[in-house]
C-alpha cells in the first residue's frame, strides 16, 4: 500500500517528487543513476525516498509515473474472495496507523464518495460519529463540499480508480485544512499530489469494469480498521 504525503516530506524530498516526476515523465527510460546526477544526490538516497513512499524499488517508482501496472501483480486477476484474502494477508498495518492520526487529529471531517464510494463514506461518518470526537459528514454534493471549506476542516474522497470523474477541477482552490484522497487501486495523479495520497494496493484492478461497476469491500475493511484504533484508543482512555 502506497502512501504520498506531500505535507510530511522535507524540502529535498519535495524537490525529488516534483524533480523526478517531470524527468520520468519526459523521459521513461531514465535510470536512477542519471536521476542522482540531475539532482545532485546518491542512488540511495532516491531509493530511500521511494521506499519512504511504499514502493519496492525505483523500478516500480518510474512505473507508477508513467502509467504502468506494477509488475508485482499476477497476470491472472483473481476473484473477488481470493483478491480480499490477499489484501488482508499484506495489510499495511502502518499505513493504517497513519490514516488514523490524519483523521483522529481533526475537529471536523468531510467524507466526499460519487456512486458506490458514497456509501462507503456514509457508513465511516456514521461509525466516526460513534466512536469518536471527530465530527463528520458524508456527502456525494460537490455544493456542500464546497460550502463545508474551511481551515479547521478536513476533506477526505474517496474513490476507488480516481476516473469516475475529474477530481482536480472540482477540488482546486479550496481552503480545507487538508485533502486526503483515499484510492484502492494504483495510479498517478501528478495534479493531486500536492495533497495526502493513500492508495490500499498496488494494482490496477480489473479494467474490464467500469467504475461504478467495481467492489468497495477494500475500503470497508480498512475503514473498519481505522475505526477499531479508535476503539482502542477509547479503552485505553477509559482504563487509565
Amino acid at each position: 500500500m502506497i502512501k504520498v504525503d506531500y505535507n510530511n516530506l522535507n524540502l529535498l524530498e519535495k524537490r525529488l517528487l516534483d524533480g523526478t516526476r517531470e524527468s520520468i515523465q519526459h523521459n521513461p527510460k531514465i535510470s536512477i543513476t542519471d536521476l542522482s546526477k540531475c539532482f545532485d544526490v546518491s542512488t540511495s538516497k532516491i531509493s530511500k525516498f521511494v521506499k519512504k513512499l511504499g514502493f519496492d524499488s525505483f523500478k516500480e517508482y518510474k512505473s507508477f509515473i508513467v502509467g504502468k501496472e506494477s509488475e508485482s501483480r499476477t497476470s491472472q486477476v483473481s476473484d473477488e474472495l481470493q483478491r480480499i484474502n490477499d489484501y488482508i494477508n499484506h495489510f499495511d498495518e502502518q499505513l493504517a496507523y497513519d490514516f488514523w492520526i490524519k483523521i483522529k487529529d481533526c475537529n471536523k471531517l468531510v467524507i466526499y464518495g460519487l456512486g458506490p464510494s458514497y456509501i462507503c463514506a456514509d457508513y465511516f461518518a456514521y461509525r466516526l460519529r460513534t466512536f469518536s470526537d471527530v465530527f463528520s459528514l458524508a456527502t456525494n454534493d460537490l455544493t456542500v463540499v464546497k460550502n463545508a471549506d474551511n481551515s479547521d476542516t478536513k476533506l477526505l474522497v474517496l474513490s476507488t480508480t480516481g476516473l469516475f470523474k475529474p477530481l482536480k477541477d472540482d477540488l482546486n482552490d479550496l481552503n480545507y485544512k487538508e485533502i486526503i484522497f483515499l484510492f484502492e487501486e494504483f495510479r498517478h495523479f501528478p495534479d493531486l499530489q500536492r495533497n495526502t495520497l493513500f492508495y490500499l494496493t498496488k494494482s490496477t484492478g480489473d479494467n474490464s469494469l467500469k467504475p461504478y461497476e467495481k467492489s468497495r469491500t477494500l475500503f470497508f475493511i480498512f475503514l473498519e480498521e481505522i475505526i477499531q484504533k479508535f476503539k482502542i484508543s477509547n479503552n485505553n482512555k477509559h482504563s487509565d
